[in-house]
């Protein structure tokens, strides 16, 4: 069996007496871990190019224009924000604002980020894949990863579910590398030396449950392999102890699963240890989280459309037949596995199962007990679990163009859903860039000096929000325009959104204006009202234009 802990191709760690032919082999070596590196980095810059590309056409929506609102405050004003509300969010948005600070706002700066990190985690993907398996899964599983249809989306959303995925990941990456340097203590490793992996990993795992709280489950997941691996490792060697015993031997210690004279019971205390850690030091912002959780009562109860979310949704977005696909592929790599055809494949799957599965059933079962806190995106993080568990069963096919064809057919079958996230109004049918270029080229036909003023009125699917979150986050067609209902900016209410007047109420703020626009949800209609209003001071509409979910009227005097 493959051991969690030691080389998948099972060399001996052993010190050896250096010889000519030694020296070659440690050149070729060298080669070989130069290439495997370079498979991450290519495999890393194809998915940030595909995930990446097109960025720009969508439309900023309303989740991205939270992160706009709230990154682009000063610190003072983003501090005073998240002890109401967001606070779940509050280390992403400080470095989104030290991103902003460097390179200013636009929905191109704001979609980046989020694409680096895609191609981050695709390169940790092959690495971690690579370190557990083969070359050969480690390319299919990043080139896996590239294609699975909620990564594509994430690496072109301005939030931080890319972040959540970089850190799942690297995470267990560190796992893997502390094990290992646990069970090779008084072999050809110092405690000291698995002693700093386990500290960087309860460093991490603070750092990600930060970022984005969810990947506390990860933590959760690693937990039971360690478990599992523990368990095993005892069953093996009583198996052990029993047969030598019946032979009136002594009893040989078995071949253990994962390795070392501190095995799997050092590496579950290590775990522990620096989940426990993890734990405290992150209690405090799960706490005050919890105070705020009024803030995702926009969620739906479970119910048998959940099935589905988690089938599909959650990592397959949008693609039933990418969905079929992956659990085709994932079920195919279970039979493999359990057929014992790519033994090496074992202690993989004891790492990655746990992550896929064990997130997915606790959030589920959270949402069961207590309120809905479960929303397919908020798993995200497991897609490069995905993409290794669809890797084995392809990884295993023995004939090169057979695994090419596989890989194209995944080609084929996320092209479409690609294709439907690079449209403009892709993310939950927002047209705002849309609103935002009418009004400036409207604006450039008119005359110099013509004082303009606009009214923001409701933007559909947000009773919070008002459409002044399309000038939020594309705010040049907007410059020089009186905002004359603004009463006080989002950025000094504490909360995300602004507060205003009522257009009654400073309805004379508009005598020295020539030109009011008018922006507003097609559902929530303030036409009426606002031209019956503008109309006693002397307006009318000039011209009218409908676009998706929302109504653009120009009125002159």
């Amino acid at each position: 069996m493959t051991n969690l802990l030691h080389p998948a191709d099972g060399r001996s760690t052993a010190p050896t007496v250096p010889t000519t032919s030694d020296a070659v082999r440690g050149t070729t070596l060298a080669r070989l871990r130069h290439r495997r590196h370079l498979d991450a980095l290519l495999i890393g810059v194809l998915a940030a190019v595909i995930s990446g590309a097109f960025l720009w056409v969508p439309s900023v929506w309303y989740d991205e224009a939270a992160t706009v609102i709230s990154a682009t405050r000063s610190w003072g004003q983003l501090w005073q924000m998240i002890q109401t509300v967001d606070l779940v969010h509050a280390t992403y948005y400080a470095f989104m604002h030290l991103w902003f600070d460097v390179f200013p706002y636009s929905p191109i700066s704001l979609r980046v980020p989020s694409t680096i990190v895609t191609g981050l985690a695709a390169a940790l993907t092959v690495v971690l894949a690579r370190t557990l398996a083969d070359r050969r899964t480690a390319v299919v599983a990043g080139l896996l990863f590239c294609l699975i249809p909620r990564v594509t989306w994430m690496g072109g959303e301005g939030r931080s579910y890319a972040f959540s995925a970089l850190f799942a990941v690297a995470l267990t990456l560190v796992l893997v590398t502390a094990s290992r340097r646990t069970a090779q203590v008084g072999e050809t490793r110092t405690r000291a030396s698995a002693v700093r992996w386990w500290v960087a990993y309860a460093v991490l795992a603070v750092v990600s449950v930060l970022f984005f709280l969810y990947v506390a489950f990860v933590v959760v997941g690693h937990g039971v392999t360690m478990l599992v691996q523990w368990r095993r490792e005892r069953r093996l060697r009583a198996s052990a102890g029993s047969v030598a015993g019946a032979r009136d031997a002594p009893a040989p210690a078995p071949a253990p699963l994962v390795g070392g004279p501190h095995g799997a019971r050092g590496s579950f205390v290590g775990w522990f240890a620096g989940a426990a850690v993890a734990a405290l030091a992150s209690l405090p912002v799960v706490y005050f989280t919890s105070e705020q959780s009024g803030q995702v009562g926009w969620l739906d109860r479970l119910s048998f459309a959940t099935i589905n979310q988690v089938l599909t949704t959650q990592w397959f977005y949008q693609n039933d037949r990418f969905a079929v696909f992956g659990w085709m592929l994932v079920v195919a790599s279970l039979v493999v596995v359990v057929a014992g055809l790519v033994p090496r494949a074992r202690g993989l799957v004891a790492v990655v199962l746990p992550w896929m599965i064990v997130p997915t059933v606790g959030l589920v079962g959270v949402s069961l007990v207590t309120e809905p806190l479960y929303s397919p995106r908020y798993l995200t993080f497991g897609t490069p679990a995905v993409a290794i568990m669809m890797a084995v069963a392809v990884a295993a096919i023995p004939w090169r163009r057979v695994i090419a064809l596989v890989l194209l057919l995944a080609v084929v079958l996320t092209a479409p859903t690609w294709e439907r996230q690079r449209q403009p109004e892709a993310k939950d049918s927002a047209a705002w860039n849309q609103v935002a270029d009418l009004v400036r080229e409207q604006r450039a036909l008119e005359p110099a000096g013509t004082d303009e003023g606009v009214v923001f009125g409701p933007v559909r699917r947000h009773p919070k929000a008002t459409s002044r979150i399309i000038e939020n986050t594309y705010p040049a067609a907007f410059e020089g325009m009186s905002d004359f209902t603004l009463e006080t900016p989002a950025a000094e209410t504490g909360g995300l959104w602004e507060v205003q007047y009522p257009l009654e109420d400073v309805i004379d703020r508009t005598d020295d204006l020539d030109v009011v626009w008018l922006i507003t949800s097609d559902k929530q209609d303030w036409r009426p009202r606002v031209t019956a209003d503008l109309a006693a001071k002397g307006f009318h509409v000039a011209d009218e234009w409908h676009l998706t979910r929302t109504n653009v009227l120009k009125y002159e005097r």
